[in-house]
């Protein structure tokens, strides 16, 4: 990690150098502790602005190396003239050795960032990774109740259907018990019926004994009678 961060600060100062170099219209300021911008090219002219300090960024508008003077402008906008002596191409070992701090410090931020990220990441890659073994483990066990739940539902069935069978078996034990019942009542309204008329019948024949009985009794004779 150590190694991977000194090159990558190593490959931002570089690129920012080569950025630097690319950039052919940009002057800086160099070591010297301040250079004043005057209104034209020499000591004569008007001083616009007394100190530019080093390491300030400016502008090249032109550039006169056979006087020794180039105009430049600020970054606040003011535009005039100063010795081309203390203008680089490049920023100034103050400057650069502040960028390179500046972009050192962000990296390690970066890199403190990027750590911290990895260490959240593994936290949240082991919790999902419990949490995945105990869907598993459930997973299991609703496989496991499904199964039973199967067996007992094919049970179920087998047991509807014998019940339903059943049913319909007591379903016909009634309506022939009910058949029967109905038989008997007939049977005996017609065993009553027969009684009945057995009974008409004997009445009407002691009535009809009764009317012609006394024609049968024998005569006496007159001479016993006169005897």
């Amino acid at each position: 990690m150590k190694k991977l961060f000194n090159t990558l600060a190593a490959s931002m100062i570089a690129l920012a150098a080569s950025h630097s170099q690319a950039i052919s219209s940009e002057r800086y300021i160099t070591d010297e502790l301040h250079v004043p911008m005057r209104s034209g090219q020499g000591n004569e002219f008007r001083i616009l602005h007394r100190g530019l300090p080093s390491g300030t960024k400016l502008t090249l508008l032109q550039d006169s190396p056979d006087t020794g003077w180039a105009q430049v402008r600020t970054p606040g906008g003011e535009e005039g003239w100063v010795r081309r002596q203390y203008l680089e191409a490049e920023p100034v070992a103050k400057l650069k050795l502040a960028q390179a701090e500046a972009r050192l410090e962000h990296i390690e931020s970066l890199q403190g960032n990027l750590g911290g990220e990895v260490r959240r990441l593994e936290e949240s890659n082991s919790k999902l990774t419990t949490a995945l073994k105990a869907e598993q483990e459930r997973a299991k066990t609703l496989a496991k109740e499904l199964k039973e739940l199967k067996s007992l539902s094919s049970d179920a069935v087998a047991l509807n259907q014998r019940h339903q069978k059943l049913l319909n078996q007591h379903e016909l034990l009634k309506q022939k018990q009910a058949m029967n019942q109905a038989e008997i009542q007939r049977l005996s309204s017609s065993e009553t019926q027969k009684w009945y008329m057995y009974g008409a019948i004997s009445v009407l024949m002691g009535a009809i004994l009764a009317m012609i009985a006394p024609h049968f009794r024998p005569r006496k004779r007159n001479s016993e009678w006169a005897n």
